[in-house]
This record gives C-alpha cells, structure tokens and sequence, in this order.
C-alpha cells in the first residue's frame, strides 16, 4: 500500500469513528433534550380494544396510532377478512392524557359506535359510527344516540354527547 492508499485508510477510519461517536452523542446527550421540546418519538400502534360482536360473527379492533398525533383505527374482522372502517380525526398526543377511548356493539351486533374524550377541548366527545344493516357512517351525535338505543335493550350510559 502507497502513500495514498494509507492516507485513504486513514481518513476512512478517522470519519468513521467521529460519525459512530457523533451518533452516539446524539442517543445519550442530545436526542432526550430534543424529545423533550419536540415529540419526535417513535411510531407506535397499539391494539386499544378487541371486542365480539354479541352474535359472536365480528371481532372490532380499536388501534391506536402515536407519532406526530394520536389517531383511532377502527378495524372490523370477520372470518379471515379484516377491514378497515373508519380512521379517526387527529389528536395531539397528550401521553398524560385519558382519552378514554371505547367500541361499543349495538346488542344485535348491526351497530358499532367509536367514542374518544377530546381532553384538549373541554372533554367534548369525539364519536363515530357505521351501520352493517345500510354499510353507511354516521359523524353526527344525536344520530349516533339515537340510532344506538334504539337497537339496544340496555341504552348505554357512556353515550353522552358530553
């Protein structure tokens, strides 16, 4: 190896080491001061909720995603099929934050009702819904409270537009 070639070693070995030694600053000392002013944080999902049908035929499964925002996927599983039905609004991810988060079947099973507390707005309740009978969405409350207590023998409580 000539001249050159040690010299080529060299500077590879030398920006090498000062990148491992930059990444590794960046873990240890500055990355938990910048997460700590911006939620960079890792992408996580989250299976909230899993819950049958009354008549056993469906499985609802309530996701929640976390990154730049916190969202609620509703998933409907049906045999081997599983379908995405509805994605939520976004929220910000308040990780101190109760969003109490709930999928509700109507008792025979044609209804299924998402409720999430929006806590950064006066606990007003963010809630949607899908009828299986008319495979139509609903985004208004009234609606929603209505319909569900109609197909339920029990009308849930936690269905308060508040």
């Amino acid at each position: 190896m000539g001249k050159f070639g040690k010299k080529i070693s060299k500077a590879l070995f030398t920006t090498t080491y000062v990148l491992l030694l930059l990444f590794f600053l960046w873990q240890i000392l500055l990355r938990p001061l910048i997460d700590e002013f911006i939620p960079l944080g890792p992408i996580y999902t989250d299976v909230a909720k899993r819950i049958k049908s009354p008549d056993g035929t469906k499985t609802a499964l309530l996701i929640r995603r976390n990154a730049w925002h916190l969202g609620f996927e509703v998933k409907i599983k049906e045999g081997l099929k599983t379908k995405t039905l509805h994605w939520s609004r976004n929220f910000d991810p308040d990780l101190k934050a109760d969003w109490n988060e709930k999928i509700i079947w109507s008792d025979d099973s044609s209804f299924i009702v998402l409720t999430v507390d929006n806590v950064q707005n006066d606990n007003e309740k963010y809630m949607w819904a899908y009828d299986f009978r008319d495979g139509k969405e609903y985004h208004d409350k009234d609606s929603i409270i209505n319909i569900m207590n109609s197909r339920s023998k029990i009308p849930p409580l936690m269905l308060s537009p508040h």
